[in-house]
């Protein structure tokens, strides 16, 4: 094996082979299919303060129906905790006719800090194009919205650009298709001393 530095100082190995392990290949083998499930959020926030204090001190709402966003509102959906899989979401329209196209901006996060973050601003030798997130154009509603990267996330932030003042976009029956290799319920629970690590629902307290 040689190893040496390209121009961007990132390791160059070559002369490698690797070698197959059956035993792990075999274990690998046991999580063949994912296991699947559909998770609907479970509350959501529209605002247009991003700050974490303004979005741990706001007042979410339990998801009930169809949501209207005016101009520069953004729609936070909280799944109720951290799944990986794909989402879509239904599209309408309220108002008068479309008199310009629908720019979707979608954002994934983990964690409630994520959501502040100005993606354009990260300075890393990681590729921004990893960053959760999906940007579309929506040429006619009503629509449904299937999104083809797969994401790790709690929390989906969607975000109209440039709206028109004319019409106002509605988003509904949001889905979010997990996937994974282990239950959840078959994984016994870790019993911490600190109560408050326990909570499930304690945003602070969750590990992804």
């Amino acid at each position: 094996m040689t190893v040496t530095f390209n121009d961007n100082q990132f390791y160059q190995i070559t002369d490698q082979s690797f070698t197959a392990n059956p035993k792990l290949l075999t274990k690998a083998n046991f999580s063949i299919p994912l296991t699947t499930r559909t998770i609907t959020p479970r509350h959501y926030l529209v605002t247009s303060k991003l700050t974490y204090a303004a979005l741990v001190a706001a007042r979410w709402q339990p998801v009930t129906g169809p949501i209207k966003l005016n101009k520069n509102e953004r729609l936070i959906l909280d799944l109720g905790a951290v799944y990986v899989g794909h989402f879509q979401i239904a599209l309408d329209v309220a108002g008068s006719p479309m008199d310009a196209p629908l720019l979707m901006r979608t954002h994934f996060a983990e964690r409630l800090q994520e959501l502040g973050v100005d993606a354009s601003q990260v300075e890393s030798w990681l590729p921004l194009s990893w960053i959760q997130g999906d940007t579309r154009h929506v040429e006619v509603l009503p629509a449904t919205v299937e999104l083809e990267r797969r994401y790790s996330c709690r929390y989906i932030m969607l975000e109209p650009v440039g709206q028109s003042l004319k019409w106002q976009p509605v988003l509904a029956d949001a889905e979010f298709r997990a996937a994974s290799a282990v239950l959840k319920e078959a994984v016994r629970p870790i019993s911490l001393v600190v109560p408050v690590l326990n909570d499930p629902n304690d945003e602070d307290a969750m590990v992804a």
